[in-house]
């Protein structure tokens, strides 16, 4: 039955914590693991503080061994990806780390939790626990057959597209743009993703600097993506004049390699139908400016050069370069 009471969703919590540590003893001791699991996690509710992990991955295991074998658990991996996908990842995340989840039974798991027809809670808390594995899917030295890409991406894709539609949340999108861009900055990824998810990127817009994913990180440094937009671009929508806003807009992140990319980039769409950009590119410069100089002008100590005010000079400084670097490119002969 649902546990309304905050209280009783955290005794749940503890219930199946104590659970968890007889199961080996006695295989029924599993359903009363589960109900109990049910009960402590649920949507719009306050959810109980996991801490380790080890507990609800070991639970997820034994779920998808049973679905391999034929029974329906589909509520109680609802459950289990809901509550680790809106966990912190400084809480969560090393306990993760230690489970490989691109093995067959994990992988296969999520690509089934987020097919087609299945309850959109269950899709929803799948495509959201993505945003713990990054490392494991994108950011690593794992190869993934073609078979196993052309199995995941359909049904994240549909997913993705499924959950914006319904309803959004900063983890969901947090999730989502950190799930694309880890396949943009991913070889083997990138080059199988749908069309109609490149407007994902537009989510960025809405994110706190905190909120902002590692794999953002890694792209904006990375020299093969824009040689990889233009490509995309001539047979597509094109998603490189969207990207190349973007890197003006985290200019003092980019890498050498990506500024002078950018720069050149910048100058081939001045020269080209979509020459209107460069204005649009300019504002974004000068809100960033603007925004930066704010947070320093706020600062209790704005005139001290130590800790984050330093930083924000910093960035303060690139940004002004960048912006010289736009004027550049819009004053050359058409």
């Amino acid at each position: 039955m649902h546990l309304e009471q905050e209280t009783l969703h955290f005794e749940s919590y503890r219930l199946f914590l104590r659970i968890m540590e007889t199961v080996d003893s006695d295989r029924w001791f599993w359903y009363p693991a589960e109900l109990s699991l049910i009960g402590a996690f649920n949507w719009k509710v306050t959810r109980p503080h996991l801490g380790d992990p080890e507990s609800l991955v070991r639970f997820l295991a034994h779920c998808l061994s049973e679905q391999e074998r034929g029974a329906v658990m589909d509520l109680p991996v609802e459950r289990i990806m809901l509550a680790l996908a809106s966990a912190p990842t400084e809480v969560v995340g090393a306990g993760i780390m230690k489970v490989d989840f691109t093995e067959p039974l994990f992988f296969n798991g999520i690509c089934h939790a987020l097919r087609n027809g299945a309850p959109y809670l269950l899709r929803r808390a799948a495509v959201t626990f993505l945003r713990h594995l990054d490392m494991q899917f994108f950011n690593a030295n794992k190869i993934f057959s073609k078979n196993q890409i052309d199995k995941f991406v359909p049904v994240w894709s549909s997913s993705a597209q499924e959950s914006l539609e319904k309803e959004r949340g900063r983890f969901l999108a947090e999730a989502l743009f950190g799930t694309l861009v880890g396949m943009l900055d991913s070889p083997s990824w990138r080059e199988h993703i749908p069309d109609g998810r490149w407007g994902i990127l537009a989510l960025l817009g809405g994110m706190d600097e905190e909120q902002i994913p590692p794999s953002f990180y890694r792209c904006v440094k990375n020299s093969t993506i824009i040689p990889h937009l233009k490509q995309i671009s001539v047979r597509g929508p094109d998603v490189l004049a969207q990207w190349v806003a973007i890197l003006w807009a985290m200019y003092p992140d980019l890498s050498g390699d990506v500024k002078s990319q950018l720069e050149a980039a910048t100058k081939d769409i001045a020269n080209g139908p979509s020459k209107h950009n460069l204005s649009s590119y300019s504002a974004i410069v000068d809100g960033q400016i603007e925004r930066i100089w704010a947070k320093i002008s706020s600062h209790t100590q704005s005139w001290s050069l130590g800790g984050d005010v330093a930083k924000l000079r910093q960035r303060h400084a690139a940004l002004r370069l960048a912006r010289g670097a736009l004027i550049g490119i819009q004053k050359l002969p058409l």
